[in-house]
């Protein structure tokens, strides 16, 4: 490819992106970080989350340039090629002080361009593709990359950026439940909420079932159903043995197939927690979607109690991600209960979630008592729709009983 070609790409993606900041509401997220060192600095989430906007919110006024590799136009070049992308950057605006790489994955032995560069400059490396992206720059940028998870809006994010308060008055309390209501079912991908919601987190779907999963992983038989399947199950647990029976493929496939879905960010698969180390890794998962939303999209306005257990999951990971919080969050099951989400390491908290309809509350409330007879040092709470407060168990341990709007107000309530 000749520079001549790269211009005229890095100059109408320039143009684009100048329109995109110039028309579209822009919001500050909540999570910031400091990129002023010669290094390298990895982001990576979910697709249409918001990354490239972050990644120039981050330059922080220093003179950036940026390439998106994502464009088709781009689809040919190799890494021999790089070189002339730099070229067309400093016929284009001179020496730049910062770079960002769009989806540079897609360039294979990208890595060592970004390992060359990361010492003049500070160079800024978006992606949707976990395991890809940490495996690369593990290997060539050693001890000198800096990572970054970026997931979409939050339910406070969904508030700024419709310009709505919160306020402690009635009227203002019904206004963010009605809110919440909308954020569950239109979800935190920005795009879409100048869009048809439902259309555009199918289309979102598909889009990352056939080119994160499928091209990336090199899976020639389509997955499309295996993963609606999971979609349409969030909050269950799963098991590659009765999967790989359900769709005749084998167990080793199921579990190929499951680390390409997590990796792409568009399945959450969280481990049972025993309080054995090792039985965690060979014990069913249970699974969740990167965008509760997409299950409104793809089943309906139902399973209100799966949307919001997904809700909080999200929640709890924002909190983990952003504030470089030293926990992981499980479940818990045995043969008498379930707990939804365990919370693992320098906060510990066991998590029940419910709408609190049909004795779904109380439970909850038993499946905690069960839970805090064998693990004791675990803070005990429940989220539910409209309930605040404290309950006693049997047991004598207090449970902290808090709504969802609150818990999503306060970044999951685990400060």
């Amino acid at each position: 490819m000749e520079t001549e070609e790269i211009k005229r790409v890095i100059l109408d993606q320039r143009e684009l992106l100048r329109e995109k900041l110039s028309k579209e509401r822009i919001i500050e997220r909540e999570v910031r970080h400091d990129v002023s060192k010669n290094t390298a600095y990895l982001i990576t989430g979910p697709r249409r989350a918001g990354k490239s906007i972050y990644a120039v919110q981050l330059s922080g006024g220093k003179k950036f340039a940026r390439v998106d590799f994502d464009d088709e136009r781009l689809s040919g070049i190799r890494v021999g090629d790089i070189n002339k992308v730099l070229e067309a950057i400093y016929q284009i605006q001179g020496q730049a002080e910062l770079l960002i790489l769009d989806e540079i994955q897609n360039v294979v032995g990208w890595e060592l361009f970004v390992s060359r560069l990361r010492d003049v400059m500070p160079v800024i490396v978006t992606g949707s593709n976990a395991r890809l992206m940490s495996d690369e720059m593990g290997t060539y940028l050693t001890g000198r990359h800096l990572d970054f998870t970026l997931l979409p809006f939050s339910f406070r994010e969904f508030l700024r950026y419709h310009e709505v308060k919160v306020e402690e008055s009635t009227r203002g309390i019904a206004l963010i439940k009605s809110k919440l209501e909308e954020y569950l079912n239109t979800g935190g991908f920005p795009e879409s909420y100048n869009l048809n919601p439902g259309l555009y987190l199918r289309t979102l779907f598909d889009d990352v079932v056939v080119r994160d999963i499928m091209v990336r992983c090199k899976i020639k038989k389509s997955v499309r159903e295996l993963a609606r399947f999971l979609a349409e199950n969030i909050g269950r647990e799963v098991s590659t043995r009765r999967l790989a029976d359900v769709f005749s493929i084998s167990h080793q496939t199921v579990n190929k197939y499951l680390e390409c879905m997590g990796n792409s960010y568009l399945f959450l698969l969280v481990k049972r927690f025993t309080g054995k180390n090792l039985e965690k890794y060979s014990l069913p998962r249970k699974v969740y979607l990167i965008e509760p939303a997409i299950y409104t999209a793809l089943v309906g306005d139902e399973g209100k109690t799966r949307k919001m257990e997904n809700a909080v999951l999200l929640e709890l990971l924002r909190n983990k991600y952003y504030n470089s919080r030293q926990y992981e969050v499980y479940y818990h099951r045995s043969e008498e209960s379930e707990v939804d989400f365990v919370i693992d390491g320098e906060i510990r908290e066991a998590i029940q979630v419910s709408y609190e309809g049909d004795g779904l509350r109380e439970r909850e409330l038993r499946a905690l008592e069960k839970f805090s007879d064998k693990f004791r040092n675990f803070n005990l709470k429940l989220v539910t729709w409209e309930t605040e407060g404290e309950e006693v168990l049997k047991n004598g341990r207090k449970v902290k009983v808090i709504p969802l709007c609150k818990f999503m107000l306060r970044g999951g309530d685990t400060h």
